[in-house]
């Protein structure tokens, strides 16, 4: 299977991928100035339940399809979002999501260690350009944007908490069927490291632009990235950086799309994908509006998809309606 270096390193991707792309705006606008303490707390309540899932073992196979499908569409839609706005700008939205399912397709026959040696290639290259992004901002932050503190409504305060441990937490539960024989301290330093990343990514957000101008801000973690400037030499590069999101949700999604080819039939399989690829078509033709609200309700949604997954193998109802289903996904 996977080592453990590799482990870390795609849970570092998974726990980062659902935030591009809507997921920091969202929380930008719901805990303004409380943008930090949501996220410490948000982080610290998905290490505690990624432990309880290591506790408790696997997770239901159709449990991880269900999981595998909702983050490849909120992937699909980022990634296509992303593109379309920075970098082809002219390019068919269709196009850029049938190039991208298409690159899924092929990469669902790689094993799941091919897909960690890929991680662990461009984690390198990631890692330079992450160095270079924080230390071009460095310049930039203001701490008195980030105050008062404590001066958001305590229900927004909470929803980004629920926000942030949904979207971190629920991609990395597709690595625990993949796990084999390693241990909870093997794994739990990615995780870490992906959302400090991400509370770090939120400062910079708050202290550079401020919780109101930030919060009105389609992708307030690309508007910072032009400010970079680095000894008058490196400036410009925001198009250049932005491509380190997209590599992350392209492997967020390779996982994605391994899970389900592993989990179903080949009819399924192709059934899913094409669903999918539909799917994110029409909303995205149906104008942003339309993307934003379910982004805006995806991530709650996420919390109480991984409360579920959680306590799912407790309940005799939802088992047996997950085994009869099992049964229909091995018929098909």
């Amino acid at each position: 299977m996977i080592t453990k270096r590799q482990y870390n390193i795609l849970s570092f991707y998974l726990t980062r991928a659902l935030f591009l792309g809507g997921g920091l705006s969202l929380l930008v606008s719901l805990s303004k100035n409380d943008l930090l303490f949501s996220g410490i707390v948000g982080m610290l309540l998905g290490y505690v339940l990624l432990y309880l899932f290591f506790k408790k073992g696997r997770i239901n196979n159709l449990v991880s399809v269900i999981i595998a499908c909702s983050v490849l569409f909120m992937n699909a839609l980022s990634n296509t979002v992303l593109t379309s706005t920075y970098l082809l700008y002219s390019t068919p939205i269709c196009l850029i999501t049938l190039i991208f399912f298409i690159t899924l397709i092929y990469t669902s026959k790689f094993k799941f260690s091919i897909i960690g040696r890929i991680c662990e290639v461009f984690i390198v290259v990631a890692s330079i350009e992450i160095f270079l992004a924080v230390i071009g901002l460095i310049p930039f932050i203001e701490i008195d944007n980030t105050l008062p503190m404590f001066s958001t409504r305590f229900i927004n305060i909470i929803k980004g908490i629920v926000v942030f441990t949904g979207a971190s937490l629920l991609p990395n539960l597709l690595l625990l069927n993949y796990k084999e024989n390693l241990k909870f301290r093997d794994i739990h330093f990615g995780y870490i490291v992906g959302s400090i990343l991400m509370i770090l990514v939120l400062f910079l957000i708050i202290s550079i632009y401020g919780s109101e101008f930030a919060s009105i801000t389609r992708f307030p973690e690309f508007m910072i990235l032009k400010k970079i400037d680095i000894m008058g030499y490196f400036n410009n590069i925001e198009n250049v950086l932005v491509t380190e999101w997209m590599i992350n949700i392209l492997i967020c999604s390779m996982v994605c799309i391994k899970v389900i080819k592993d989990r179903c039939s080949k009819l399924l399989f192709y059934i899913l994908v094409v669903s999918l690829f539909l799917i994110t078509n029409i909303i995205l033709n149906s104008g942003y509006v339309y993307v934003l609200y379910i982004k805006n309700y995806f991530y709650y949604f996420s919390f109480i998809l991984v409360i579920g997954s959680l306590i799912i193998k407790k309940s005799k109802i939802w088992s047996y309606f997950f085994i009869l289903l099992n049964l229909l996904l091995r018929i098909l």
